[in-house]
């Protein structure tokens, strides 16, 4: 996640400082979705294949990646050959190739929908990601649309709170921003190695760079954080919350300075004369507001929408 060249380097000693987590900050840039607030800046490219990857990870890991070769690694390692020559070699067979796999495989998900609608029905919820199939038949479009309706998807993952959701997704308000790095934070920081761990992995690379990597110590808000259920629910809302409020003091203390907060500064009525800590007051607010959204706090309630842990198998 962090940038080497961001890492303070001190030449004398040939040392270079780096830190044993995820750092709030660097969450923070991860996290912007887009180009739709100035005071942010995404470190991503910015289309929707980018914003969808995490997504599609979270489908196929399991059945495309792994040490034991299975029918899916086998598919992949051809897949990656055919987009590697894409991306390097802009190379049109295997573009054309790419494609003709791509219609057969979603032509028979469409099959399984049809024709193996108990099958279909063990898989899609279970998924985060529907392949679809469009063509120039004038009932395609039909069909599909109600496969998409039939699927349920997402629902029974661990991200069915997030199914739709606009503040997740889309949003770069500044507390959206900040409760999802939040969120990205207590995922990343909960199963961290020991400094010490972390130091041995360096020896190598050290070694090779003529350089000398002091990993850091723990910030003390990652005490405690392996036990916050993950993924966020209604009901673990606040203790997001809370560890994110102690990370956010920790690591940035005048975080409401920043310029993302100034309309909180400016704006807000009690900016001049008010209490001492009103403004981060009111910025710690919004962001449990929005961490409630991102939770489907409301919607739980309006739809009876069930929550889980890992993905089912």
């Amino acid at each position: 996640m962090q940038k080497r060249k961001d890492v303070k380097t001190a030449k004398a000693a040939n040392a270079c400082y780096w830190p044993s987590h995820k750092r709030f900050v660097d969450l923070v840039g991860y996290t912007v979705r887009g180009t739709s607030n100035p005071n942010f800046e995404s470190w991503g490219v910015d289309d929707h294949i980018a914003r969808t990857c995490e997504l599609q990870l979270n489908d196929t890991d399991d059945f495309l990646w792994g040490r034991q070769e299975t029918e899916g690694t086998k598919a992949n390692m051809i897949l990656q050959e055919l987009d590697n020559r894409i991306y390097k070699e802009n190379d049109l067979k295997a573009a054309e190739t790419l494609y003709a796999i791509a219609t057969s495989a979603a032509r028979d998900v469409l099959s399984l929908y049809l024709r193996h609608r108990e099958l279909f029905d063990q898989i899609a919820p279970r998924r985060r990601i529907l392949p679809a199939f469009f063509s120039i038949h004038p009932e395609t479009a039909t069909v599909v649309r109600q496969m998409k309706a039939d699927s349920h998807l997402g629902s029974r993952t661990s991200d069915a709170p997030l199914v739709d959701s606009k503040a997740y997704f889309l949003s770069d308000t500044a507390a959206n921003i900040y409760a999802r790095a939040i969120i990205h934070s207590i995922e990343m920081n909960r199963n961290l190695e020991s400094v010490e761990v972390q130091q041995k992995g360096w020896r190598e690379f050290d070694r090779k760079e003529r350089l000398r990597t002091v990993v850091l110590p723990f910030p003390k808000f990652i005490n405690g954080i392996e036990a916050i259920p993950v993924p966020i629910r209604p009901d673990t809302v606040l203790q997001f919350w809370r560890k994110g409020k102690e990370m956010i003091l920790e690591e940035m203390p005048d975080f409401h300075l920043r310029p993302e907060w100034k309309k909180y500064r400016d704006g807000r009525r009690y900016a001049n004369g008010a209490k001492k800590g009103a403004v981060r007051h009111a910025i710690f607010k919004d962001i449990l507001a929005a961490l409630k959204t991102m939770a489907a706090t409301n919607k739980r309630r309006a739809t009876g929408l069930e929550f889980y842990g890992d993905d089912p198998p």
